[in-house]
């Protein structure tokens, strides 16, 4: 056991520790590193500094000062001073000329880097310029196929559309309530009237619940002085079936508000009895014609009470004729919308929702047109600008306030105007056209047309129209924030196509007894007559310048002779026409002193 023990400091014994079982690692043999740490290497900079400056303060206490050693030059006893200042002036000479020199390089190379610069910018300036003019050239083609597309498109819808009016009994002509003479469209009735004059067209003012109640009435009663027309309001359900549709009766309180349609009893009844006057066995055909986006497809889902045909928010969402039958008495064909007007009204068709607004090639130029029509303070009150002058200061402010901005804080003109275009369309901007004054006294006082009030019993049918429906519309004072603007009516005057002219040959002609029965429409005491209306002023004109050409220009123009003296206090009016419904007996637009001639003439003018 002696192993065990071994001798202490003390000179005594004591027992040796065991080993350990693990051994313990070896130190590193390397060197360690020589990087000096930061804390370190700031900590001696500190104390340098700290160091300099006792010594500076210190020096400065003192009163020592460090002093330079001056040159002395080079001695006057040097035995070739001459030749050594020649020297150093020849070097300083040398060091100043080539300093020059370095100063001509660099100007030299910023001048040809300038003029390699401005080689390179018009390098990149025809390269844009080519390919602008290719992407021109490649925008023009792509413009060029939509039009010949848009063009075959457009003389589909004409073909069907022909053929909806050739083939219907009745003619449904959807109209916006805000703007109806915008969206009344002539051609079709035109067409209708060239087809079959016996044919009926109904005009459905789609869309009351947006306008105030007296403008509806105003409405109803300027448009049934030429055509049955009902008020309307489509459904606004979004199921799939069993969309609601309310009855207009007087015991219950039948309100907007809600999301069922109205006036579809009233448009069924006219239907059923104009069916049931011509003793028509077979069921009747409605064609539902109209502009796009003013309620086609809507309308037949409110009457099918199912949602039978698609609709949308933007135009061109019914792309063909569709038949639908709603019930074993009345059979409906929806058409697509299409426009009449030629190209250069597209900025009217923008401000109708007619054409997409991704399809509009200048959004800006309805933007002016909506500013001629829209009064400034609402605009300023509805975006909430201050005021402005013109279309380019609106679309400024307006680009403001809702964030319509490039890259560096300018304004995007475009994007601003598809802005304006789409609140506009969507009724963020409420408004209404009130409907213009007649120049014809023969409306004011024919009230219902007898003979269309006589097939559809209208008297009976629109009896309960103002307790039921146009007294729960909202009023004026209700609708503050409405822009009330001018009717226009830009479809009134609108060309003809040569596609369509070329389908209205293929529709069959009048049938004699139609005629007979057209003339003895129009020999009816205060019946109106427009054909014998246009040929009476046709006539006045040939008349007019027949006389014109009599007369020398020398000769005074007698204006109380042409236009009847002014000593009345009513405007003034031609002499051919009668003033009083007492004169009309004697006027030439009665049809009982009229020729087949002059009736025809007038035909042929209205359809021209």
């Amino acid at each position: 056991g002696w192993r065990e023990l071994e001798r202490s400091g003390r000179g005594s014994w004591r027992r040796r520790a065991p080993p350990t079982r693990f051994a313990m690692p070896k130190k590193s043999t390397k060197s360690k590193s020589k990087r000096t740490p930061l804390r370190k290497k700031y900590k001696i900079a500190r104390k340098v500094k700290e160091h300099h400056r006792k010594l500076a303060k210190d020096a400065k206490k003192s009163g020592t000062k460090k002093t330079r050693t001056k040159d002395p030059g080079i001695p006057n006893a040097w035995p070739f001073k001459e030749e050594l200042l020649k020297e150093i002036e020849h070097k300083n000479q040398t060091v100043l000329e080539e300093k020059l020199k370095k100063k001509e390089e660099k100007a030299q190379q910023r001048a040809d880097k300038r003029k390699s610069e401005g080689d390179f910018e018009m390098l990149k300036q025809e390269a844009s310029e080519r390919e602008a003019e290719f992407e021109a050239r490649k925008r023009a083609k792509v413009a060029q196929d939509e039009d010949e597309d848009q063009d075959g498109s457009k003389r589909a819808y004409y073909k069907e559309l022909v053929k909806v009016i050739g083939t219907a009994d009745v003619i449904i002509q959807v109209l916006d309530a805000r703007d109806p003479l915008g969206c009344r469209c002539l051609d079709v009735e035109r067409l209708v009237m060239k087809n079959n004059p016996t044919k009926k067209v109904i005009l459905l003012l789609n869309k009351v619940d947006l306008v105030p109640k007296e403008v509806v009435e105003k409405w109803l009663k300027y448009l049934r002085e030429e055509l049955p027309t009902v008020a309307f309001k489509c459904s606004t359900q979004k199921q799939q079936k069993n969309l609601g549709q309310k009855k207009l009766d007087l015991k219950k309180d039948v309100s907007l508000e809600g999301s069922d349609s109205l006036g579809a009893d009233n448009l069924l009844q006219l239907l059923k009895n104009y069916s049931r006057n011509l003793n028509i066995k077979t069921s009747i055909t409605v064609g539902v014609v109209g502009l796009p986006n003013v309620g086609k497809s809507s309308l037949i889902n409110s009457l099918k009470r199912t949602r039978v045909a698609n609709v949308g928010a933007t135009p061109g969402v019914t792309k063909a004729v569709q038949e639908v039958l709603l019930d074993k008495q009345v059979r409906l064909l929806d058409t697509p919308g299409v426009v009449f007007a030629s190209t250069q009204k597209d900025s009217l068709n923008a401000l109708r929702n007619a054409i997409k607004l991704e399809k509009i090639d200048d959004p800006v130029t309805p933007i002016g047109e909506l500013l001629k029509r829209c009064p400034a303070r609402k605009l300023m009150m509805i975006y909430k600008i201050p005021a402005f002058e013109g279309t380019e200061q609106f679309l400024q402010q307006v680009a403001m306030a809702r964030g319509k901005l490039k890259k560096g804080g300018v304004i995007d003109p475009e994007a601003t105007a598809r802005l304006v275009l789409q609140d506009w369309n969507t009724g963020r901007i409420p408004y209404f056209t009130m409907p213009p004054k007649r120049t014809h006294k023969e409306y004011e006082s024919a009230g219902f047309v007898s003979q269309w009030g006589k097939d559809f019993d209208a008297e009976e049918v629109f009896k309960n129209e103002r307790s039921a429906l146009i007294e729960t519309l909202p009023s004026m004072e209700d609708m503050g924030d409405c822009v009330e603007m001018e009717a226009h009516e830009d479809y009134a005057q609108a060309e003809w196509e040569s596609t369509m002219e070329t389908e209205e040959g293929k529709l069959t002609s009048v049938p004699e007894a139609s005629a007979a029965e057209t003339r003895e429409l129009y020999t009816q005491q205060g019946q109106y007559n427009p054909h014998m209306a246009r040929a009476e002023k046709k006539r006045q004109k040939k008349q007019k310048q027949q006389s014109l050409e009599d007369h020398s220009p020398e000769e005074d123009y007698d204006f109380e002779e042409d236009w009847g003296s002014d000593d009345s206090d009513g405007p003034l009016v031609p002499s051919a026409i009668p003033d009083s419904d007492d004169d009309a007996s004697d006027s030439s637009f009665t049809s009982e002193e009229a020729s087949d001639s002059d009736v025809e003439e007038g035909m042929e003018s209205d359809l021209e």
